[in-house]
């Protein structure tokens, strides 16, 4: 069987970017792929440039790119790869003679919706009953649950500032870790800053962990690319503030039992507290408060959490179900 040929577009954000690669390291785990990378810029003026040649595709064909290779499947996450992609797609689709199928990772613009072949959106979106919406309970992630955690370490995750979404107490969250620390004294923690931490925060941080053996503090700016993966892979319990809510996804992924650090939003019922009401429902996260006041540390799931796998079998199952047998055969 010849590989999955996948073209997989990527806007230089973080978060965006997890979400695609988690998709294709599931794939990749499941059938043989190769994959070619491309680059958007993200820039209003090619965002418009963008939207004019998509509209005009419509009154003429999109030009031919010279002796394209075969291409099953496009993807990417992010509001300036749709364009690209759709506009991708067309061309090889009339061009080829080869179907191609576009999937992204969040909803998009409602004048594109219909357009992609599959849409991976999470729940907290409200998305609408769709045949190319495939629900997923969170974003998918790169991390994955390896079993090694050890139940005398700990996580804690730190967001910060946020001006459009919630007000940031640096008082507050140092008290709440103060907290945890005496409530778990055998524990050893590992905390980190994000790169929306305030310096204030950041101090704070350092001077507690100056004043405590059983705590190790590390800025986001001082770890190296993959540090907080290993982490999760390691703590068995795992602290983030309600504002980091990819953190979240990925500390629930890899196993940890995940507690939440709250924040005050400024509006109500906002995504993020949306996503977090969901999880808490399921209870597979427990909010600071209520731990304070006598509730348990949630029970790491039965069966491991990895919604980049749920949307990886979606696509095969969908278009490619052969692919699937040969997973079995592994």
């Amino acid at each position: 069987m010849q590989p999955l040929s996948i073209i997989a577009y990527f806007d230089s954000r973080l978060g965006h970017e997890k979400q695609t690669r988690g998709i294709l390291q599931a794939l990749a785990e499941i059938t043989e792929i190769s994959v070619v990378h491309k680059k958007v810029l993200i820039s209003p003026s090619v965002y418009l440039k963008n939207w004019a040649a998509y509209s005009f595709s419509f009154l003429q064909p999109v030009r031919e790119e010279n002796e394209s290779p075969a291409v099953d499947l496009i993807m990417g996450t992010g509001t300036h790869t749709h364009i690209p992609m759709l506009l991708d797609k067309k061309s090889r689709n009339i061009h080829s003679g080869h179907q191609v199928r576009v999937v992204t990772c969040m909803t998009p613009d409602v004048l594109l919706r219909n357009k992609f072949d599959l849409c991976c959106i999470p729940r907290h979106d409200e998305p609408a009953a769709e045949g190319n919406v495939f629900v997923t309970l969170g974003p998918p992630t790169t991390v994955k649950y390896e079993g090694r955690q050890q139940s005398d370490r700990g996580l804690i995750l730190v967001g910060g500032l946020d001006a459009k979404s919630h007000v940031w107490k640096s008082e507050e969250v140092v008290a709440q870790i103060q907290i945890i620390i005496a409530k778990n004294p055998a524990v050893h923690w590992t905390v980190s800053s994000s790169p929306r931490t305030p310096e204030e925060t950041c101090q704070e941080l350092a001077k507690l962990a100056a004043s405590m053996r059983q705590l190790s503090f590390y800025r986001s700016q001082d770890t190296p690319a993959g540090w907080v993966e290993k982490e999760y892979a390691l703590n068995g319990t795992a602290w983030v503030t309600g504002d980091s809510i990819s953190m979240v996804y990925e500390a629930l992924s890899a196993g940890c039992s995940v507690g939440i650090l709250p924040v005050e939003w400024l509006q109500q019922g906002n995504k993020f507290q949306k996503s977090l009401a969901i999880l808490h429902e399921k209870k597979m996260i427990v909010d600071f408060n209520e731990w304070q006041s006598g509730a348990k540390m949630p029970v790491p799931l039965a069966e491991p959490f990895n919604e980049g796998e749920r949307c990886a079998r979606e696509i095969l199952r969908r278009w490619w179900p052969e692919r699937l047998c040969e997973d079995s055969l592994k």
